[in-house]
């Protein structure tokens, strides 16, 4: 099972030449799934949204979509109060999932918001109840995955630092659960993070930009590999014209432990 994981493809800010890569990388991996973790727009503009929609319609795999708060009218604050997500529905309502694959689940969870009581409203925003029902779709058997945009906790080394709320409550709610896998993008930064809350843990994993909208890193994404229970991530990092491949990771899926070591961060 390979599962491609984007994020913050920032379509009207996007890197061309690093996106037409990626579609002929992933469709020579032949991958069985792709998740786009947010941000597929840059202002949430009509003609941003034919653009990802005609770039994801050429691929073949079944296709998560969640949105970001860029995914939101970035200029219309009536739209953003009223209706934030009415165009992005439009386009990807159909890509919402869930997808069930070969023992392998995926639910989406909009952690976005088109306006907030706080400045920064890019910031994410976690329903707490919206988690449940995701979570409650989950057992014991197999491997689970929620996609949203926002990290539950802000990556360590991440070059943008972001504050999700309710995100710790959300992070405990997560780690309790069957649910092994957290994919999010919002801070461009590929990494990977062991969750550990009491007993339980998650791991959560981000995906870099395909946009030229870069901070610490060069456009990145992942792709996840799962094998006689093992999950291993292989960031693909665009350099002088072409993706190169870094192994990052790679855990057992059961027990989350590291087959080869990440960073352990216990909240």
């Amino acid at each position: 099972m390979k599962i491609a994981h984007f994020a913050d493809l920032h379509f009207g800010r996007e890197n061309k030449e690093a996106l037409t890569a990626a579609g002929d990388l992933v469709r020579e991996l032949e991958v069985n799934a792709i998740v786009v973790s947010g941000d597929l727009t840059q202002r949430g503009k009509r003609d941003e949204f034919d653009a990802a929609q005609e770039w994801l319609s050429g691929f073949h795999a079944p296709i998560l979509c969640v949105p970001g708060n860029h995914d939101t009218p970035l200029l219309n604050l009536p739209a953003r109060a009223s209706d934030a997500f009415g165009r992005y529905d439009r386009y990807f309502s159909g890509r919402a999932g869930p997808l069930d694959l070969d023992g392998v689940s995926i639910r989406g969870l909009n952690t976005s918001r088109g306006w907030q009581t706080r400045m920064n409203w890019a910031e994410g925003r976690v329903d707490l109840d919206d988690l449940d029902k995701a979570i409650a779709h989950s057992d014991a058997d197999g491997l689970h995955m929620i996609a949203c945009h926002h990290p539950f906790i802000s990556p360590a080394k991440a070059g943008l630092q972001t504050a999700t709320k309710r995100g710790e409550e959300a992070s405990r709610r997560l780690a309790a659960s069957p649910v092994q896998i957290l994919l999010t993008g919002h801070v461009h930064t590929p990494h990977a993070e062991l969750i550990r809350e009491g007993e339980g843990g998650y791991l959560a994993i981000t995906a870099g930009t395909l946009s030229t909208r870069l901070r610490i890193q060069p456009p990145a994404f992942n792709i996840l590999s799962v094998r006689d229970g093992i999950l291993a991530l292989n960031v693909q990092t665009f350099q002088d014209g072409r993706f190169r491949e870094g192994t990052h990771g790679s855990w057992d899926v059961n027990t989350l432990e590291p087959i080869s070591t990440p960073r352990v961060v216990t909240v």
